[in-house]
């Protein structure tokens, strides 16, 4: 064999070598890719499921939150005069005193943030809305953990260290329950705690009912997102 041919078979042998190195990196990142569409997958599939039951639970808060303004602004008409009605004020004061935090499905959302798989999300208009929405409910639980201290202040400890808790009518109208509700009426404590109530329901822009709003608006938005992809 001369010393060209030997040669020649040895760059041949090298190009064999090389080749089918690069066609096992290409393998493996074809596996990788696949694996990797595979989970994306399946978080996509999590996040249908978490955004569908988020939907009705964001529909059905919000109508809660909306009853709850309604019936705490009936409450400071009496404070503004009304004339005095204990079953009409009781049955609207409480309720509204209900405490009606938003809970969120954040299992999916937990598991790709802890796992560093985010980028498996392919679509960037998704992972983004995704962080934009889990950042409103951010907002939410702040604006509600601020207002639960309010009704523990304003609301909670002056009412039921003053009268007798019935939180179930009827209410008739008595000399009792009408003592009852002057008592009530008569702590700017129970006032202002509902006026913040009001207040923080429904300012613009950064209430808890144009939150909730939003919240909502978004899960549609990325719902329909996730289907299509």
């Amino acid at each position: 064999m001369t010393e060209t041919s030997a040669l020649r078979r040895h760059l041949a042998e090298l190009v064999v070598v090389f080749v089918g190195v690069a066609l096992a990196f290409a393998v493996e990142n074809l596996r990788e890719d696949l694996n990797e569409r595979a989970v994306g997958d399946q978080y996509l599939a999590g996040f249908s499921q978490d955004l569908t039951a988020d939907l009705e639970m964001l529909q059905a808060q919000y109508e809660a939150r909306r009853a709850q303004l309604a019936n705490a602004s009936v409450v400071l008409e009496f404070f503004e005069g009304r004339a005095i009605d204990p079953q009409a004020f009781f049955e609207r004061y409480y309720v509204a005193m209900l405490m009606l935090n938003t809970r969120p499905n954040r299992n999916t959302m937990e598991e790709v943030l802890s796992s560093g798989s985010l980028r498996l999300i392919r679509d960037a208009g998704i992972r983004t809305g995704l962080l934009d929405l889990y950042a409103t409910y951010d907002r939410i639980a702040a604006l509600e953990e601020h207002m639960d201290r309010d009704f523990d202040s304003y609301l909670y400890d002056p009412t039921f260290s003053a009268v007798p808790l019935r939180v179930e009518g009827p209410w008739p109208d008595t000399a009792e329950n009408r003592k009852h509700v002057g008592i009530l009426l008569g702590d700017v404590r129970i006032e202002n705690g509902f006026r913040l109530l009001v207040l923080n329901l429904e300012m613009s822009d950064i209430g808890l009912l144009a939150e909730l709003e939003l919240a909502r608006s978004e899960t549609e938005r990325l719902l329909e997102m996730v289907l299509a992809g």
